[in-house]
Order: C-alpha cells, then sequence, then structure tokens
C-alpha cells in the first residue's frame, strides 16, 4: 500500500517523463502547420516536400545522440545525462529561431535532435529502472496517453502562433520547453542506484552492446519498431503537404491533425488498462496485424482512386494505421527492454538508434516519393508492416 507520499511522487515521476516523451512531439508537430510559411520564407515552390527535412533532421540527431546518452547515463545516472541533453535540446531551438537561411535552420535541427535524444531514451530507461513486466507496459501506456497531449496541442499552439508571428515563434517554443524540462528535472530523484551503475569503458559498452545483440528478444522487438518507426515517420512528414496539396483540403490540417491526436490519447488510456487483461505479447501482436489489415485497405483504396482517395476516407484509415501503431510501440519497447536488466541505458540507446536512424531513412524513402498521390505512402505502410510482421513471427522466441 503506497503512503500518500509515495503516491504523489509515483505521480510527478509518471509527469515528468511524459513531458520528456511529449517534449519530442512538441519539438516536431509544432512546425507542421508552419510548412507553408518556411516554403515562402525560403523562397521554395508551393508544393515542395523541402520542409519536411527539417523533421527528417530532428531524427537524425536523435539517431546521433541515442547511442552516446545510453551508456553515459549507465556510468553517471540518469539526471546528469539528461540535463546535458537538455541544454543542447535548448541550444538547437535558439538555432532553429534565428536561422537566416534553410541549411542553417537544418543544421540547428540536427542539435536539436541530439538534444531530444536524452529526454526520449532516458525516459524508457529511467521507466525501466523503477518497473518491469506488464507494470512497466502499463506505466507506459499512462506516459504514452500523457504524450499524445503534445500532437494534440502542438499544431494549434504552432497555428496560433503563425497568427500573431511567424514560424520562428514555433522554434522559440521549443526553448521554453527546454526551460521547463531542466527546472523539472532537479525535483526528480535518480532512478539508477549507486551500486549498479558501469563502469564506462570500451570493455563495458561492448558487454551491453553483447547482451541486446545477442538477445532474440529484443532483437526481435527493436527491428520490428524500427519499420512501424518508418511508416509513421513517413506519415509525419508527408501529412501536410497531403492534406493540403494531395487531398486539397488546407483548412483541415490543423483540426485533423489534433482530432486524430485525441483519438490517439484514448487508445492509448485503453492500452495502458489492456494490457493488464491480455499482456503485453498478445496486445503487441494483435496491433500489428490489424496495422496490417488496415495498411492493405489503405492500399486497395489508394490504388483504385489513381493516388487521391476522398480525404475522409483516408482520413479515417490512417487514424486507425496511427491507433494501431500506439497499441503497439509501447507495448514493444517494453518487451524488448525486458530482458536487459542492469544494460537498460545502452539498451534503450541501441533500440533507439535502430527505430530513429533506420526508421528515418526508411521513411525518407518513402516521402520524397509523395508529390501527386498517397501510394507511396500507402504501399510504404503495407511494406514495413508486413515485414514487421515476418520479424515478429521468426525471430522472438516462440516461448515469448
Amino acid at each position: 500500500m503506497k503512503t500518500a507520499q509515495e503516491g504523489n511522487r509515483y505521480k510527478e515521476f509518471i509527469a515528468f517523463t511524459a513531458l520528456l516523451t511529449s517534449a519530442v512531439a512538441l519539438s516536431i508537430d509544432m512546425l507542421l502547420p508552419a510548412f507553408s510559411d518556411l516554403r515562402l520564407d525560403f523562397s521554395l515552390a508551393e508544393d515542395s516536400n523541402l520542409p519536411a527535412l527539417t523533421i527528417t533532421c530532428l531524427f537524425i540527431g536523435m539517431a546521433i545522440g541515442t547511442p552516446i546518452y545510453g551508456p553515459l547515463a549507465d556510468t553517471f545516472g540518469r539526471i546528469r545525462i539528461l540535463q546535458i541533453g537538455i541544454f543542447l535540446f535548448a541550444i538547437g531551438a535558439i538555432g532553429s529561431t534565428f536561422a537566416p537561411n534553410l541549411s542553417f535552420l537544418l543544421i540547428s535541427r540536427v542539435i536539436w535532435g541530439f538534444g531530444c535524444a536524452a529526454p526520449r531514451s532516458l525516459a524508457q530507461a529511467m521507466v525501466r529502472d523503477r518497473f518491469e513486466g506488464d507494470e512497466m507496459a502499463r506505466v507506459m501506456g499512462i506516459i504514452q496517453t500523457v504524450f499524445f497531449a503534445g500532437p494534440v496541442l502542438a499544431p494549434l499552439i504552432g497555428h496560433l502562433l503563425l497568427q500573431i508571428g511567424s514560424w520562428r515563434l514555433t522554434m522559440a517554443f521549443g526553448l521554453a520547453t527546454a526551460i521547463a524540462m531542466w527546472a523539472w528535472s532537479f525535483r526528480i530523484p535518480e532512478s539508477l542506484p549507486e551500486n549498479k551503475k558501469r563502469a564506462l569503458t570500451f570493455d563495458s559498452i561492448q558487454t551491453g552492446a553483447k547482451a541486446v545483440c545477442h538477445n532474440r528478444t529484443t532483437v526481435g522487438y527493436s527491428l520490428t519498431l524500427m519499420f512501424a518507426a518508418g511508416a509513421f515517420y513517413s506519415f509525419l512528414s508527408s501529412s501536410e503537404l497531403i492534406v493540403t496539396q494531395v487531398l486539397s483540403r488546407p483548412g483541415w490540417f490543423v483540426p485533423y491533425f489534433s482530432v486524430t491526436m485525441v483519438v490517439m490519447a484514448a487508445v492509448a488510456l485503453m492500452g495502458s488498462k489492456l494490457v493488464g487483461r491480455i499482456g503485453a505479447r498478445s496486445m503487441a501482436r494483435r496491433a500489428i496485424i490489424a496495422q496490417f489489415v488496415f495498411s492493405s485497405i489503405s492500399l486497395i483504396v489508394a490504388l483504385s482512386t489513381s493516388g487521391v482517395p476522398p480525404a475522409i476516407v483516408w482520413m479515417l484509415l490512417t487514424s486507425a494505421q496511427i491507433a494501431s501503431m500506439v497499441l503497439m510501440m509501447p507495448t514493444m519497447t517494453t518487451l524488448s527492454l525486458e530482458p536487459m536488466g542492469d544494460v537498460a541505458g545502452t539498451a534503450t540507446s541501441i533500440i533507439g538508434f535502430l527505430s530513429l536512424a533506420g526508421g528515418a531513412l526508411l521513411g525518407a524513402s518513402i516521402d520524397h516519393q509523395i508529390t501527386s498521390t498517397v501510394t507511396p505512402l500507402s504501399v510504404g505502410y503495407v511494406l514495413f508492416t508486413g515485414i514487421g510482421l515476418f520479424v515478429l513471427a521468426f525471430v522472438v522466441p516462440k516461448a515469448q
């Protein structure tokens, strides 16, 4: 039975880790409504997908940073390394706010992403330090529910900031987020006990990496996460162009994105409760099967409408695919980390690197093909989800 003080600390811990993960979503989604302003400000074509590089560059920075923060956090503790990452997060936000050209903006977004890697990966490591099994999956689900407040609010806030200023205000909001995370971090106790800290040597990093790479459960779920991330990243980067240009509904983007994220939050909350009944493994498998089914239907619709389906139909099918992913991602993250124990930081780094670097490359291979049709996105979803299903069936041990 928890005391009132322990209950408050538990709630604060969940709220803090949810902010850490939401900060990544805010860093992405705040800029989406500003893509048209970016095209205008940097003299790009009206249908240019170059603004999507601001998303890709953030993921590249996160992919670079993720393998670095994990081993450091296993040695020096989570909070100290987290605060260094938040500082770099702020530097990237400042550079993005005052970027004089697109190249400078993209470089700043890489730095921002490098900083983002700390809250993203260390939030997961901190949860793994404190929980395990289905309880960990339940906590991940709760955090995921709060996490979706970011995507719900980000386009709305970004749209509001565009009304009173320019896209640069959406970047400045990132600095405010960094300050909030940094100040709050001083209230959160270190989650990694002293006796579990690991020496920062090549041998210790190699040992941690071997523990990850030699575990079929961790490898299997990590690869599945990478392919799922590739599909989702292609949606994130191309959704604004699809809604405004391909589907010719420019006024629908912000409402659609916000409503979708509200639904996702509800799905995540349902998932945090459902996982206790059917277990994380069962839910992960059912979710990816559902995503494959919805993706296949979406591809059939795209092919039968020459790549320009009715807007409502496309939005409903896409939301169903993302809802399946919401149920899948936290449970698969939990399952991939569960066998890792004392090397959770290193494991989080490797898993994060795979999903970020691999996912960003996979997503970029799809979204740059999207100009006047949604078909490339539909093909990508079916292909990546199908490969994820194959990995789940033949790499993850049957007993798992």
